[in-house]
C-alpha cells in the first residue's frame, strides 16, 4: 500500500465545484480546504504507483484544477 498527498490548485472560484467532483475518486481517503499555496490537500491509498498515476490523471481531468503537487510518503509516524 502506497500512501501519498495530492496538494491542488485550483482556478479561482472553482473550489466547491472541485471538491464535489473529487468525492465520487476512487482511493481517496480524506479531502481537506487547506490555507496557503494550495486549495485542497488529498490523503491517498493505492496499491502501487500506476494506480497513483491514475489516480492523479482523474484529478488533472476534473474542470478548474490548476496544478497538482505529489508527495509520496516514505514513513509515517503515528503518535
Amino acid at each position: 500500500m502506497i500512501k501519498a498527498y495530492i496538494l491542488i490548485l485550483t482556478y479561482v472560484g472553482n473550489l466547491k465545484s472541485v471538491l464535489n467532483e473529487m468525492k465520487n475518486l476512487k482511493n481517496v481517503e480524506s479531502i481537506a480546504v487547506i490555507a496557503g499555496d494550495y486549495d485542497i490537500i488529498v490523503k491517498a491509498n493505492v496499491n502501487d504507483l500506476e494506480e497513483l498515476m491514475e489516480l492523479t490523471d482523474e484529478i488533472h481531468a476534473i474542470k478548474g484544477v490548476k496544478r497538482t503537487n505529489t508527495q509520496v510518503v516514505e514513513k509515517e509516524i503515528k503518535i
